[in-house]
């Protein structure tokens, strides 16, 4: 139901798409679909919540994974979601539409800059960083790597669809990233 409402907001746009459209494209009555869903807010703010699940990465890490090894995983799970063409329509169509539907830009924000990158903070609370940046709240430090490493190539993918994102730079960039920012010590 919820990529099914993903895709329709991708094609439509949020402020187009009806409670109609997502339950026909669902083969179900609108009615069915609003036992599910109060609005479509409700229903974006729930496709957005079981996206977000993707970046949980706690969760999948090994134990015997080294947290710097487990941060490099992330970054590039991150890559292999930001990038991805539904999530980059997405990305469009929340930037196409804030001021037409202005509360698709709060629960956006709400859902994935609050808690989207909780992997990574995860991550940077059990590292032992540079010297520079200890004293730093460990959400900065990652909203500062993530931006490094993603931020060109998310502006390009978003303003020009021909983009191509050159994955062995992206990884390369996590590398760097984390050469700068972090301390790799064997108990890391």
């Amino acid at each position: 139901m919820l990529a099914i409402a993903k895709r329709t907001f991708g094609e439509k746009g949020f402020a187009a798409t009806t409670m109609d459209d997502i339950a026909s494209a669902a083969g179900m009555s609108k009615k069915t679909l609003y036992k599910l869903f109060d609005s479509k807010s409700d229903l974006f703010r729930a496709m957005l919540m079981n996206n977000l699940q993707r970046f949980q990465f706690g969760v999948a890490s090994r134990p015997d994974m080294p947290v710097i090894d487990e941060l490099r995983h992330a970054m590039r799970y991150i890559a292999d979601v930001v990038f991805s063409s539904d999530e980059i329509a997405l990305h469009r169509l929340i930037v196409a539409e804030r001021k037409q539907s202005p509360a698709l830009a709060g629960i956006f924000t709400d859902v994935i800059f609050k808690s989207g990158d909780n992997g990574v903070v995860d991550c940077i609370k059990r590292i032992k960083l540079k010297s520079t940046l200890e004293d730093l709240p460990a959400r900065t430090v990652a909203e500062m790597m993530i931006g490094a490493v993603f931020s060109h190539d998310h502006f390009r993918a978003m303003v020009d669809e021909s983009h191509q994102v050159n994955r062995r730079a992206i990884n390369k960039r996590i590398d760097v990233v984390i050469a700068v920012f972090c301390e790799e010590s064997p108990n890391t």
